[in-house]
């Protein structure tokens, strides 16, 4: 292992007396360092010399249901319960991206005064990424980098009044929690098209200020180097006070060559923490910063020796390599600042081990976070930050942005998008379902009830056939469905019965009901197939499945099949996973991969039920004679339900266009199934058993369910079930 040469060089190797600091040491004064960067991470003053701190804990973002980031709406009560939260998971450290609003600093302070152990702030300052992109080279935003990192300063210490601007937070900040501040992480995850055009567009050369210093000629490392000495002087001169310092990095701007890499922006720059270091007047240090996921960029799929990796526990572990990579040929201490894996019903990468972006219960989402957490230590990291606290509904992600309403993000819960999912604090909608056969959330439900006397055929199964009534309710984040039955037995056979349940929001949809059940329906956009565990899910009316619309012809489909009106075919619910791509220097071809998402599960979706299963689709309860089901709104191409807005026509208008919907049409109704999964033919006009509103002649007929709208989401906060598992991960004395 390379590291500690360079530090050494630098003067923060040992045991440094805090008058130590040159400068200052001239000028009579000496400086106030709490914190500095040791060996391997960090260390904090006893008063009787430093001692190791373990660095373990949270991201911490400013997203709550219903505002954006920006709004800095997180109230002094919800801080309050957070910061407690976290220090019950037995964390050590919360991140911070950028100045929070006057009540974060007052909870903290007041958290660490009654705490036995505090917790610990690493502090950033936010440069949007479109800013960044907008200015091409980074040295136009200088001030705007030195700038926001006093500020942040100043914040920390108490000393700031800052005015109301759009998309910051805004006040008086006279609490002091600068005692707590481990240090400073600049920026974001610096784009790759900046780095290259701010090294292009300056000469080359090396920074050589009073604390930091640059060790190569890249403009981009020198920038930084300009920005994070200007913060180290600032708190220098201003508070008496030094603290470590570094910026944000990630795998896509490592200093690692990566040959399996199939995209070129991907590895095309470096940014180099080991470019980065301190001069004898900053004893407090500087270290390195990543944020490290198991599934992005491919290159951690690709590369063997990571594909191929022995962990710790003797098991292949591609994360586990590249850390072990990075940590090895990283000069300074290593934080990895953002991990995890999301809790989401919707899935954006896959990881070759199972590590994906999505389609994790909260069980599994803990689970990995805590293996994800030992790789870390394993390959002697310097710390490791969650991402991310609480879920944040704001967000999207790539394979599904187009498909909702960007400026009514925050209003609902899209479970489909894995990035709103990466919390260990959920929020759930207030009035939501609990999918567990209880009728107790069902009694406000729409109602529909049948017409007419089931079919009978006489075979054992009529009763599980016939339907007594359908419930429909809805909430931020499901339309959910409650199916009553005569009777289900002890458990339903679903070699003897199929349930078919039909929603219609368009008006132009299909007006053929498949499955050999010859019958006729009002135009339906969606068909929810209920035939088991291993053969239930929703199926969408071609002409308005917007996964053909967008990438049919790169996912091989004959697209001109989908343009048809009132076609009677219903197509799987498909979600795209990658486009496809080359990887060097092999020439392996890895071909366009989709999933779908359409499958429906069975299971608990109670989150306080022992067996419960966050990815629950459907519940059978047998002893209520009633199976429910939740879907997410998404995959009905409803992009703003708090404003019944849905996705227009997928053809003939941009996918980003949609349209608004007053009401759901909804028909349920049963069959026999034979072996190959449609209907029985029995005498009559359809092959249908039973039917809720009812039928007439050969046509289902359909009820309405009026979706309320909303202006501000109600939701409750919970725990998901896998923090308990990533707080038995932090116990230091497990």
């Amino acid at each position: 292992m390379r590291r500690r040469s360079l530090l050494g060089l630098a003067g923060i190797g040992g045991a440094v007396s805090i008058a130590g600091c040159g400068r200052l040491r001239r000028m009579g004064r000496s400086v106030d360092r709490r914190f500095r960067i040791g060996d391997d991470g960090f260390e904090f003053d006893t008063g009787d010399g430093f001692e190791p701190l373990d660095v373990r804990g949270v991201n911490l973002g400013m997203g709550k249901p219903g505002r954006f980031p920006g709004e800095a709406a997180i109230t002094r009560e919800e801080y309050d319960r957070w910061l407690e939260a976290i220090g019950e998971l037995n964390a050590t450290a919360i991140r911070v991206y950028t100045i929070h609003p006057p009540a974060f600093y007052e909870a903290l302070a007041a958290y660490n005064r009654r705490a036995d152990d505090p917790l610990y702030l690493l502090h950033g300052n936010w440069i949007g990424e479109q800013r960044l992109h907008d200015a091409g080279d980074a040295f136009r935003l200088s001030d705007e980098l030195a700038d926001g990192l006093r500020t942040v300063v100043d914040v920390v210490h108490g000393a700031a009044t800052l005015p109301d601007r759009p998309g910051l937070a805004h006040g008086t900040f006279d609490t002091d929690v600068s005692n707590y501040v481990l240090g400073y992480i600049a920026g974001i995850e610096w784009p790759p098209a900046v780095v290259l055009e701010t090294n292009d567009r300056n000469e080359p050369g090396k920074y050589e200020g009073t604390y930091l210093r640059s060790t190569t000629e890249r403009p981009f490392e020198r920038w930084l180097a300009g920005g994070l000495d200007a913060t180290v002087a600032y708190e220098t001169a201003e508070y008496g006070v030094q603290r470590p310092v570094t910026f944000t990095n990630w795998v896509t701007t490592d200093p690692l060559e990566h040959p399996y890499e199939p995209f070129p922006m991907e590895d095309a720059v470096t940014i180099d923490p080991d470019a980065l270091v301190p001069t004898s007047d900053f004893e407090a240090g500087t270290f390195a910063a990543y944020h490290v996921y198991p599934y992005y960029p491919d290159l951690l799929n690709e590369t063997p020796k990571y594909v191929d990796y022995v962990d710790h526990r003797g098991d292949p572990n591609s994360y586990a390599g590249y850390l072990d990579d990075l940590v090895e040929t990283t000069e300074h201490p290593l934080v990895v600042a953002e991990f995890g894996v999301p809790a989401s019903r919707g899935i954006a990468h896959r990881d070759v081990h199972g590590r994906d972006q999505g389609a994790h219960t909260e069980r599994e989402q803990g689970r990995i976070v805590a293996d994800m957490y030992e790789d870390i230590r394993a390959v002697g990291a310097a710390g490791a930050l969650v991402f991310t606290w609480q879920d944040e509904w704001f967000k999207r992600t790539w394979n599904l942005q187009q498909f909702s309403d960007p400026d009514r993000r925050p209003f609902w819960s899209n479970v489909q998008t894995p990035e709103q999912r990466f919390g260990l604090l959920a929020f759930d909608p207030a009035t939501a379902v609990s999918l567990d056969g209880s009728s107790d959330d069902w009694v406000d439900a729409t109602t529909l009830t049948p017409a007419d006397s089931p079919r009978r055929l006489d075979d054992g199964a009529d009763a599980s056939r016939e339907l007594t009534a359908v419930r429909v309710t809805s909430d931020e984040a499901y339309l959910s469905i409650r199916l009553e039955f005569a009777d289900l037995g002890s458990a339903i056979d679903w070699e003897e019965t199929t349930v078919l349940v039909a929603l219609g929001l368009t008006g132009r949809g299909n007006t053929t009901l498949p499955h050999g059940t010859a019958a006729r329906t009002a135009p339906m956009d969606f068909l929810v197939r209920l035939a088991g565990p291993d053969d239930s899910r929703v199926t969408v009316d071609a002409y308005y499945d917007a996964f053909a619309a967008r990438y049919g012809e790169e996912a091989g489909l004959d697209v001109d099949a989908y343009r048809e009106h009132d076609s009677g075919r219903f197509t799987p619910i498909r979600m795209v996973l990658n486009r496809g791509y080359t990887v060097p220097p092999t020439g392996k071809e890895v071909p366009f991969d989709a999933v779908e998402t359409g499958r429906l599960r069975f299971g608990n979706g109670n989150p306080d039920a022992p067996d419960s299963d966050s990815l629950t689709d459907v519940h059978v309860s047998p002893s209520t004679n009633a199976i429910e089901l939740r879907l997410p709104w998404l995959l009905l191409n409803v992009s703003d339900p708090s404003q019944r807005r849905r996705l227009g026509d997928v053809w003939a208008e941009s996918l980003e266009t949609d349209a608004s919907f007053r009401e759901i049409s909804v028909a349920a109704t049963t069959y026999r199934p034979r072996e190959d999964g449609t209907a029985t033919s029995i005498d009559g006009e359809t092959n249908l058993t039973h039917a809720v509103p009812g039928l007439e002649g050969d046509r289902l007929r359909s009820g309405a369910y009026e979706p309320p709208t909303w202006t501000e989401p109600a939701y409750t906060e919970r725990l998901k079930r896998g923090y308990e598992t990533v707080q038995a991960a932090f116990d230091p004395d497990a």
